[in-house]
């Protein structure tokens, strides 16, 4: 039994729905269906590896979703900076564990809260994407990929990064779900004016509109300047957006305090 056959079998045991793509690639082997064919069926998974020694490991985002974070994009962007952007912003993120990608990038993993579905959102943040839908699926250690130039790239845990996925934070889920579609109306009133769910965007933009509240200025500047930033708005755009809310304040910070 070589190592592709023993960690298949080894991800079916902890409950990961695998299945076989074609050798130094990610797409399916030939013959199969991809992600409708993942199972943690023992026999099955043997007769793949035993036909296929080689074969890739694909395991579905059923029962988890992946931060896929790029650090080693062709314009410069590096996902870990939008990470840290929107920590500062939202939250600490708990540690997990973590894959190094063949091609430089990280897969964060993180489970999903029973019962929930979440999207798949290319350009979720400057240079980070996710992976969540449950036919989608990510490679896995010892998977590895044969790029143009004929070096191959290994898919390998993180030095030092958990075994164990954590369970996604609230304010993740809740963040990636506030971005999937715009609200549905909750009721027609009389007057025909539709009211809608508010947002977190709703907020952002009534705080640029209103400024800050006194006592909360400072958090409010961070919060703010997080949150468009974890958004890809250009820096300098962001710095003005800032100073017109706190121009709108009923008590103005100094434009040196705006700037952090």
């Amino acid at each position: 039994m070589n190592q592709y056959e023993q960690s298949a079998l080894n991800y079916a045991k902890s409950g990961f729905e695998v299945f076989p793509l074609t050798p130094n690639s990610k797409t399916p082997l030939k013959g199969t269906h991809g992600s409708k064919d993942a199972t943690t069926d023992t026999g099955k998974i043997k007769t793949w590896w035993h036909n296929h020694p080689s074969a890739n490991i694909g395991v579905t985002t059923r029962s988890f979703f992946v931060l896929d974070v790029d650090v080693n994009h062709a314009d410069g962007q590096d996902g870990r900076n939008s990470l840290e952007v929107l920590q500062n912003s939202k939250g600490k993120l708990p540690p997990t564990h973590i894959v190094l990608t063949a091609n430089g990038g990280e897969h964060w993993y993180y489970q999903k809260p029973q019962g929930m579905t979440l999207p798949q959102k290319i350009a979720f943040l400057k240079g980070v994407d996710i992976k969540a839908h449950p036919n989608n699926y990510v490679l896995v250690p010892p998977s590895q990929i044969a790029h143009p130039d004929g070096h191959i790239g290994v898919y390998k845990t993180k030095p030092g990064s958990p075994s164990q996925i954590a369970m996604a934070p609230t304010w993740l889920t809740d963040f990636i779900l506030a971005y999937n579609h715009a609200p549905k109306p909750t009721q027609q009133p009389s007057n025909g004016v539709v009211k809608r769910y508010r947002t977190e965007t709703t907020e952002r933009l009534e705080s640029i509109a209103k400024g800050f509240l006194t006592g909360q200025r400072n958090d409010g500047v961070a919060r703010l300047t997080g949150y468009l930033l974890a958004h890809a708005v250009d820096v300098e755009l962001v710095l003005k957006l800032v100073q017109y809310a706190n121009s709108n304040s009923p008590e103005t910070l100094t434009a040196t305090r705006c700037r952090g």
